[in-house]
């Protein structure tokens, strides 16, 4: 029986049986909830351990190809203080899950639930955000340097028009960025998005239950 069949069944209910009726029904979304909030951890800690391997898999020539533009120590800057603000998200997705799952009546599951949203909301567009800005800066710092960017772009010094290989890599840049961008966000839209309505179906269940007492 789902949750909303299981509603119309407590309001026809006796009165001396609504109490116990509207105690399973908290009992169910407190569950759902629960359920849903370990597994926005759990998408987290997956999505931290792909995208570490997948820099582990790196080439390093690919690397060295920032050591002319001096943007190596950036970088390394960047990706530390980037886990860093990671590990502290995964710690709030955790202390989330754990406060979800202690809690004992609606009003403070609702506020909770809130919670949960938000902290995901940040999280998303921390990461969405952190690579847009993170992309700018290192093709400022490239494209201000034309002539170094041009020997990047042309190791073997073929025969070719400088301005138009810078504009050749400027729009590949940006159309590489899009569809990164694009690809990002449709992941979040999928994972998250999808347990965030279903969290916000379990918060509107509450409400309707509050107003139901």
């Amino acid at each position: 029986m789902d949750l909303d069949t299981y509603k119309k069944s407590w309001k026809n209910q006796p009165k001396e049986t609504s109490t116990v009726s509207s105690v399973d029904i908290y009992k169910m979304s407190h569950s759902k909830s629960s359920s849903v909030v370990k597994w926005i951890f759990i998408i987290g800690l997956l999505e931290v351990a792909f995208w570490g391997g997948l820099n582990l898999l790196v080439p390093d020539d690919y690397m060295k190809v920032y050591t002319d533009f001096n943007l190596i120590n950036f970088l390394n800057y960047y990706f530390i203080l980037h886990y860093v603000v990671i590990a502290l998200f995964l710690v709030l997705f955790y202390k989330n899950y754990t406060s979800v799952s202690a809690v004992e009546n609606t009003k403070t599951l609702m506020n909770k639930i809130l919670r949960v949203r938000k902290t995901v909301k940040y999280y998303v567009y921390y990461n969405l955000g952190g690579f847009v800005l993170v992309t700018i800066i290192v093709n400022s710092v490239m494209f201000s340097n034309p002539e170094i960017l041009a020997k990047t772009m042309n190791p073997e010094k073929l025969n070719v028009d400088i301005n138009t290989l810078l504009s050749v890599t400027l729009i590949t840049q940006i159309v590489a960025i899009l569809i990164m961008l694009l690809i990002l966000w449709l992941f979040y839209k999928v994972t998250y998005g999808t347990l965030l309505k279903k969290l916000n179906k379990n918060y509107i269940e509450l409400d309707n239950l509050e107003h139901l007492n």
